[in-house]
């Protein structure tokens, strides 16, 4: 431990060198970002074009006049020589809104106590020698600021915050409250996702060292063996649905469809939900991507990063981004290239690509969002995003470890495998969406959205003779294609001052299917497992299509200032079609398929009871559904197999979700705690088997408590953290419950975080993750081994400098070894696979904004 703090304080003192030798700059952001505060309403927008900052010796502040308005403040700064100051670096500290002046004196210190209703305190003070700091602090939340145009000085105008501010839409499919909301929900905003990725770009290992109930990242490619209170989340992208019903296992990447640095916020409803319709039984992850400012905004983000400074490791990520809004059009376009190295564990091993890390390769995400204000009350929105994950099989893994005795690490052969005839393994995804919004139609509010879904996945080459020596397949690899187009309209309409009513349709049609490349098995061999040329194709599940209608209703009613209910009712049709007839490549058998319709109507209910102004309670009753992973029970057919014979598929999987909890929301205390218990009568999980893979439908729960919590000690410290323990069961033919997996299930996860402002500008964040141990699913036959525990701490450091943020991102900062949950598990089918993680990642960037 004595080494650890020694190179903590080397770091620590590095950084403080550095600060040094810069002035503390800030980041020039006149546009909007998910950090910052939206525009004050009827205030004119700076008028603004890309410049650079040129060094100059600094403006004299001769005077600053307060003057109150009817809805907030107006801070007016005068200049000795006239000249125009801007204001920098908006960011929220608590119940502050803080901006900051370069290139400025003041002649003296202003403040001022209380100049109106919601506002505690104005401050204006000289930070450094040539810079100004303006501290607005709420009564009860931030204020809102803006730029106001100004031909000389600069005048900032300040609103108190309102009720309205802090909403989270994806709960009910419209904007409320986070203390409205009869559910767990969690919001990760554009300032939150910004440090997380100057440690790790990879979503779903954020978003597990972030959200309660949400399982241990698998590090890869796919979100098999992740789940959200032991059931798997529907996951979309600005609304749209982008998980789809294939098998889960090697072909979906629904957390890697998207760059980061193209989300400006992250919305998590946990607990199973009808509202988006099927696929939602685990809870609901809602993608928000980027939005323009009113300002034009030019965003430049460099990076580089590397496994404990080894010289194959070096990976660099590029970011440009312009966004801005002229004659009542607004845009913003991204593009993103992150150059992906060789990756090493903490005994300085190389990483085996078959254990679905992306490596030595290159990750290509191009967004673009036009909208257009077409009059007062109506708004057209088009998005479109890119997707291209492209990367090479080089290390592959050697099956020497089947011959040592226990279960061995997976080792790597520093080879590349040469694909003849076929690509390297790569991970596509395409989103479009047209929006409509018209904010009055009938005294309602019309929400309308066109979306077209395409992902295609090819991925690593196994060889299927280590299962099966026998297997048609030989050396094989799977290449997947899942499209999706679909609609919503919805209306939210008032019925009366405290009583509104949401209803809609929603429809979609979604085809989905995966192959086999099938390679030559004795050219593999010959070649030392090198050359893999694929010799033909071979159906790994036949295109099957699945058409759904949904109509629903969601009613709020604000029974008084202290209680909330809300309840829906959704009614969901499901067609499902599998091609007529086709041959399965894992074992050569001919079955048919053919059409089956299920429908189904759920509910749900849910109150708020505030029991004072910082405390309230809540709990709902939700109903969600799902249809089983089709494509699983199409891989392995039995000799005979008739799909609408053989398959059960009378109903979707039905969850039935009882939740309480209780949240506290004090000046610098936040608290939530939550105990839910799911159960649904009919699984939707498989089974394997040598002679095919089938579904379950047999009765499933799952059970937990959650816990999180932030105080915000003082102006420079923050603590926080959280506690996730989720279980569940299944019932076997006997009648008897026994453990889930912990593929579904994961093990106890807790969390913590403390996080300091070192000097104005420099902040310091160290943060833990620690995946405790579970044995359940072993000690009942259904795991080949139990989970090991594991614990991982980092560290992330940021620095203004000059019109940006230097960032130091150390992930695995004590360098421990570990496998994670879903590796120890396929490790203890095959040891190959027994993939080790990343040691000791440091990451250096820089982010700037002009």
């Amino acid at each position: 431990m004595k080494v650890y703090l020694s190179s903590l304080t080397v770091i620590v003192g590095a950084l403080s060198a550095v600060a040094s030798q810069f002035p503390l700059g800030v980041i020039a952001s006149e546009g909007v970002h998910a950090n910052e505060i939206s525009t004050v309403k009827d205030r004119p927008a700076v008028s603004t074009s890309a410049q650079t900052l040129l060094a100059q010796a600094p403006t004299q502040v001769t005077e600053i006049e307060l003057e109150r308005l009817q809805d907030g403040i107006e801070l007016i700064f005068t200049t000795a020589d006239g000249t125009v100051l801007k204001a920098q670096n908006q960011r929220r500290e608590g119940n502050a809104i803080i901006a900051e002046i370069n290139n400025a004196v003041l002649t003296q210190s202003f403040q001022a106590s209380n100049p109106i209703a919601g506002i505690a305190t104005v401050t204006v003070r000289q930070i450094s020698p040539t810079q100004l700091q303006v501290r607005v602090v709420g009564t009860d939340r931030p204020p809102e600021l803006d730029i106001v145009s100004a031909q000389s000085g600069l005048t900032l105008s300040v609103i108190p915050a309102t009720d309205e501010e802090e909403v989270v839409v994806t709960a009910t499919r419209t904007a409320e409250r986070p203390a409205d909301v009869p559910r767990s929900t969690t919001v990760l905003n554009r300032a939150q996702i910004e440090q997380q990725t100057s440690i790790n770009r990879d979503l779903q290992t954020i978003l597990s060292k972030t959200i309660p109930g949400l399982g241990a990242s698998t590090e890869g490619i796919g979100n098999f063996g992740q789940s959200l209170r032991g059931r798997t989340p529907l996951v979309l992208v600005d609304g749209v649905p982008i998980t789809s019903n294939v098998n889960t296992d090697t072909t979906t990447a629904d957390l890697r469809r998207l760059d980061t640095s193209a989300i400006e916020r992250v919305e998590v409803v946990r607990g199973p939900s009808a509202i988006y319709g099927d696929g939602a039984s685990g809870g609901v992850i809602n993608l928000i991507t980027r939005r323009p400012g009113k300002a034009f905004t030019a965003e430049t983000e460099l990076s580089v990063n590397s496994d404990n400074l080894r010289s194959r490791s070096f990976s660099t990520f590029i970011r440009q981004a312009i966004s801005g809004t002229q004659d009542g059009t607004d845009y913003l376009f991204s593009f993103s290239v992150d150059s992906l190295a060789k990756a090493f564990d903490a005994e300085g091993d190389l990483i085996p690509a078959a254990g679905s890390f992306v490596t030595d390769g290159r990750t290509l995400n191009v967004s673009g969002k036009l909208g257009f204000q077409l009059s007062p009350e109506q708004r057209l929105q088009v998005s479109v995003n890119q997707f291209d994950d492209r990367y090479k099989q080089s290390d592959n893994y050697d099956p020497i470890v089947l011959d040592i005795p226990g279960i061995q690490k997976a080792r790597a052969i520093d080879q590349p495998i040469n694909f003849v005839d076929t690509t390297d393994p790569f991970n596509l995804g395409t989103i479009a969406n047209l929006d409509y919004t018209h904010n009055n139609v009938f005294n309602s509010k019309l929400q309308a959205q066109l979306y077209y879904r395409r992902t295609r996945t090819a991925d690593v080459l196994f060889d299927a003779r280590t299962f099966d020596p026998e297997t048609p397949l030989g050396v094989a690899r799977s290449i997947s294609t899942a499209e999706r187009i679909g609609g919503r309209v919805q209306f939210d309409t008032p019925l009366s001052k405290t009583v509104s009513l949401l209803w809609g349709v929603d429809a979609s049609s979604d085809a989905n299917r995966a192959d086999y490349d099938v390679f030559d098995v004795d050219e593999f061999d010959a070649s030392g497992r090198i050359t893999a040329r694929k010799t033909r194709d071979a159906i790994r599940f036949p295109k099957f299509t699945i058409n759904n209608l949904g109509i629903f209703s969601q009613a709020q009613w604000q029974v008084s200032d202290r209680v909330n209910l809300s309840g829906g009712v959704r009614y969901e049709r499901f067609g499902v079609s599998v091609l007529d007839q086709f041959v399965a490549g894992e074992n050569n058998v001919t079955a048919l398929g053919g059409d089956k319709t299920v429908d189904d109507v759920v509910f749900n209910a849910g109150a708020v009871y505030k029991a004072t102004e910082q405390i309230s309670l809540f709990a709902n009753f939700a109903q969600g559904f799902s249809l089983p992973t089709i494509g699983r029970a199409l891989v392995r057919p039995p000799e005979g197999f008739d799909f609408t014979r053989d398959v059960i598929l009378t109903a979707p999987q039905k969850v039935n979700n009882y939740e309480i909890g209780v949240r506290g929301n004090w000046r610098n205390v936040q608290a939530s705690l939550a105990a839910f218990y799911s159960f649904s009568e009919l699984g939707a999980l498989t089974q394997v088997t040598e002679a095919s893979v089938e579904l379950l439908r047999a009765p499933q729960r799952n059970y937990g408590i959650e816990l999180a919590l932030d105080w915000q000690a003082s102006k420079t410290w923050q603590f926080g953290g959280s506690i996730s323990w989720v279980e569940g069961d299944l019932k076997n033919d006997e009648g008897t419950f026994v453990a889930l997996s912990s593929f579904d299930v994961q093990p106890i996860k807790l969390t913590a975080y403390v996080e300091n402002e070192t000097l104005p500008g420099w902040r310091n964040r160290l943060q833990a993750l620690y995946v405790g141990s579970r044995d359940r699913a072993f000690t009942a036959n259904i795991d080949p081994v139990g989970i090991d525990s594991y614990f991982l701490v980092d560290l992330v450091s940021s620095i203004k400098l000059g019109s940006g943020t230097f960032n130091i991102g150390i992930q695995n900062l004590f360098n421990n070894q570990y496998i994670n949950v879903k590796n120890q598990i396929i490790g203890g089918f095959d040891e190959t696979f027994n993939t080790a993680s990343r040691g000791r990642t440091i990451t250096v960037g820089y982010r700037f904004t002009w």
